[in-house]
């Protein structure tokens, strides 16, 4: 027989509470449109934002001697990280 749930009574997902719908939240919008910006202007590149890791993400998308991925904290480290790994990679090819 399984052990009966304890519960402490706090929170929302109390038995017996009424429903309340928790309101969403967009995050990190001006970073969002920062990545979306960069993505346009970089068309060998896939870039985006990640609001869970709060990093900028950029994938080469063109044929690379390796899966070819760079990340940062802002754009402009992306960006010099993007001409690095693009200069690295036609040495290497």
């Amino acid at each position: 027989m399984p052990k009966p749930r304890v519960t402490l009574g706090r929170g929302r997902h109390r038995i017996g509470a009424p429903f309340r719908p928790v309101p969403s939240h967009r995050w990190d919008l001006a970073k969002k449109a920062a990545a979306a910006q960069l993505d346009q202007l970089e068309p060998a590149w896939l870039v985006y934002y990640g609001p869970g890791t709060r990093r900028f993400v950029a994938i080469a998308v063109w044929p690379a001697p390796r899966p070819l991925q760079v990340d940062a904290f802002t754009v402009e480290e992306l960006r010099a990280l993007m001409r690095e790994a693009e200069v690295e990679a036609a040495i290497a090819a």
